[in-house]
């Protein structure tokens, strides 16, 4: 026949167990969540990197095209950088003879983080930049 202690101390073990299994659940749920908020922010700077590469891309076809061909071929990609990044806009601004600057400005897509907001360059290569756009600049010589 089993003692009138030995039922009350299983009864204490469950409700402890219990807990503890709530206290895990907690815990999982927890790490589920910071989980999901890193695969967020990667996907995030995985988007902003995509863009930044596409605006590269557009700022070195500038580049080869004005090199090696007349204004025709950099006209061409000014307009298509307006389709490449989002609200691109795309220029030669110091034509010099020997040094120049090609440079592919878009639309800021920066997001916020819990301590403040992302601020992007106030200038690209030192050129100006407008406010709530960010930019490529690659300096070549002619």
């Amino acid at each position: 026949m089993r003692s009138p202690g030995f039922c009350h101390a299983r009864g204490r073990a469950r409700g402890a167990t219990l807990l503890e299994v709530a206290l895990a659940m907690g815990v999982m749920a927890m790490c589920a969540l910071g989980l999901m908020s890193t695969q967020l922010a990667l996907a995030r700077h995985a988007q902003s990197a995509a863009v930044r590469e596409r605006a590269a891309f557009a700022a070195d076809a500038i580049v080869e095209s004005s090199t090696f061909t007349d204004g025709a071929a950099v006209d061409a990609w000014k307009a298509r950088a307006r389709t490449i990044v989002p609200d691109g806009l795309a220029a030669i601004p110091s034509q010099s003879v020997e040094v120049s600057i090609a440079r592919v400005t878009w639309a800021f897509t920066g997001y916020a983080f819990a301590s403040g907001a992302v601020v992007p360059p106030s200038n690209c290569n030192g050129a100006p930049v407008a406010s709530g756009r960010d930019c490529v600049a690659i300096t070549f010589a002619r």
